[in-house]
């Protein structure tokens, strides 16, 4: 089986490792060379700035895989999907997109109940979204329980297009059953062998229904 590396940042109160980029550069030399694959982009400003982040390190990496952390609801899908495929095509098929789960914002609240699988099924209607408007070949309408799209479309696709990899994680059936449709890395939590084991199991078995159990790869932190 091979194993790959992926650096992640830490989180420093004085700023963090990306707001000077000219040390910036010299570290990112530093983790290529070292064999690191790929880099996580987690900043605790948000999207906006992971965004801005992961565009500064595509510039400045010739090899590294910029892995984006990203939120359904902070932006629309007909915008995120635009601007990831602008930053896809900026690092040359380089980009894969890592999604977190949080609660629905509370003007969102207001409509829908607030739950577990109701955040879940919002992130599952926006990977479909985002995975349609990057293979679309025409515009399309779609309306859903929480998004409402009229003449979707993004003109310039990214090199990977809908083949973008997706990083998901999560523990419950809910969240399974949304990385088996559309994960291809699953981000699996620490724990003993046997409790990462049968996290692995469960995962395979929740991406077999969509016969994706094949394609499906593992995130453990170490």
């Amino acid at each position: 089986m091979p194993i790959e590396f992926t650096h992640v940042p830490g989180k420093a109160a004085n700023g963090g490792f990306f707001y000077d980029f000219a040390e910036t550069a010299t570290k990112l030399s530093l983790i290529e060379d070292a064999g690191f694959r790929r880099l996580v982009v987690d900043d605790p400003a948000g999207l906006l700035t992971n965004m801005d982040i992961a565009a500064q390190t595509l510039d400045r990496t010739g090899s590294l895989e910029v892995v984006l952390t990203h939120w359904a609801g902070v932006i629309e899908p007909t915008v995120a999907a635009r601007q990831l495929a602008a930053l896809d095509r900026r690092g040359g098929g380089r980009l894969s997109l890592r999604m977190l789960s949080e609660p629905l914002e509370d003007s969102d609240a207001e409509a829908r109940p607030v739950g577990h699988s109701v955040v879940w099924q919002r992130i599952d209607e926006y990977l479909v979204l985002l995975k349609r408007l990057w293979s679309n070949d025409r515009p399309f309408d779609h309306e859903g329980a929480f998004y409402s799209v009229r003449g979707g479309f993004v003109p310039r696709k990214g090199p990977l297009g809908a083949d973008l990899v997706i990083r998901l994680g999560g523990q419950s059936g809910t969240a399974l059953k949304v990385a088996g449709k559309h994960a291809d890395v699953f981000e699996l939590a620490a724990g003993s062998p046997d409790e990462v084991r049968q996290l692995v199991e469960r995962a395979r078995g929740a991406a077999a229904e969509h016969g994706r159990a094949g394609r499906l790869r593992f995130a453990l932190p170490v």
